[in-house]
């Protein structure tokens, strides 16, 4: 009995590990470094302490010194990376750093692929995601009655239908366009990398920009690939510190309006504006996409009349179809990550 109790469990362990297997193929990673920091943050005295004070786990003061505002970043460093330039790898809402993972449908992601690839590669959670942690203090005051509950921040999540259109997978749930180079099979494993997005918290000017130019000037130079939320970090974080920036890729995103002077600092980073497929196709999100690339190409052309490299790869239109809001976790990801390295080799002096 114990036998057959074995043969079941292992079975059921190797039917749920089925999807990650491929991540384990492709042979040793040899690296010099990795590890994890933070950058950034500053300590608040803040209310934090609200449990029965007579209990002595709560017996403390109610108001105590911690970190907020900090960025959790992990990095990866290849045995050849010193002769390679450094990629920063920002996700967009509602995710965190695992959108650069593994897929998943357990293949490779754009993190592992450029680390092969002999680039270091450093993996932030956006400031108030994930591990880099947020500042609970209103909801510490919500609940002592200090603050009316309206004043709460709108927690942004995307549930499995908002996702479908707005990642055109299919033009409304659960149809699937044709030629999609999403693995929908995994779309279960997708709705598990979701995170409550607390942006709305945080003060006028996300302190995600400052952070991310103080992690391009501790790398001594990096390109900045921000997606969908964070398409537009880069330019800030580059209007931070321009020297730190050494290229950008905005992937599917809302370009920021710039100012002339802004534009110039910025047409001195060669930028890849990167678009996938369906652009027109989705039930809801066919009335953004198309006015979102077309922003980004107007910013395109800002760029180069002020004397910049900027390119927009609009997949379909260099022969490749299929590609998804998703696209480092598309099928092809790796083409779309070859296409990316191969632009800024040409472009970037390092």
């Amino acid at each position: 009995m114990l036998r057959i109790s074995c043969v079941i469990a292992s079975a059921a362990l190797a039917a749920a590990t089925s999807l990650h297997i491929q991540g384990h193929r492709n042979g040793p990673l040899i690296l010099q470094d990795a590890g994890d920091f933070f950058v950034g943050g500053r300590e608040v005295k803040t209310l934090v302490n609200t449990g029965d004070r007579s209990n002595p786990l709560f017996d403390y003061p109610a108001e105590d010194w911690i970190s907020v505002d900090q960025m959790y970043v992990e990095y990866q460093i290849p045995m050849s990376g010193s002769n390679h330039l450094p990629y920063i790898l920002v996700h967009g809402c509602c995710l965190s750093g695992k959108t650069y993972q593994d897929t998943p449908d357990g293949r490779m992601g754009w993190a592992e692929y450029l680390v092969r690839k002999g680039h270091p590669v450093y993996v932030p959670d956006q400031t108030s995601r994930a591990r880099s942690g947020f500042d609970p203090t209103i909801f510490n005051q919500v609940q002592l009655g200090e603050v009316a509950p309206s004043a709460l921040p709108r927690f942004e999540i995307v549930g499995r239908e908002r996702a479908w259109d707005l990642f055109r997978f299919g033009y409304t749930y659960p149809q699937v366009f044709p030629g999609l180079q999403y693995p929908i099979e995994a779309m279960e494993q997708l709705s598990k990398q979701v995170i409550p997005d607390l942006n709305a918290m945080l003060p006028g000017q996300n302190p995600t920009y400052a952070n991310l130019a103080s992690l391009a000037s501790k790398v001594h130079g990096a390109v900045l690939v921000g997606h969908s939320e964070s398409a537009f970090f880069p330019f800030y974080a580059a209007l931070n510190n321009s020297s730190a920036v050494k290229g950008i890729v905005s992937i599917e995103g809302q370009c920021p309006t710039l100012t002339d002077e802004e534009i110039a600092v910025l047409a001195t980073i060669p930028t890849l504006f990167v678009y996938g497929d369906y652009l027109d196709q989705a039930k809801v999100s066919r009335r953004f996409w198309p006015q979102s690339i077309q922003g980004c190409q107007a910013l395109v052309d800002r760029l180069t009349a002020a004397g910049g490299k900027a390119f927009m790869a609009e997949l379909p239109k260099l022969g490749i179809y299929g590609n998804t809001h998703m696209m480092m976790q598309d099928k092809n990801n790796l083409e779309i990550a070859d296409l990316i390295m191969d632009w800024m080799e040409k472009n970037v002096h390092n």
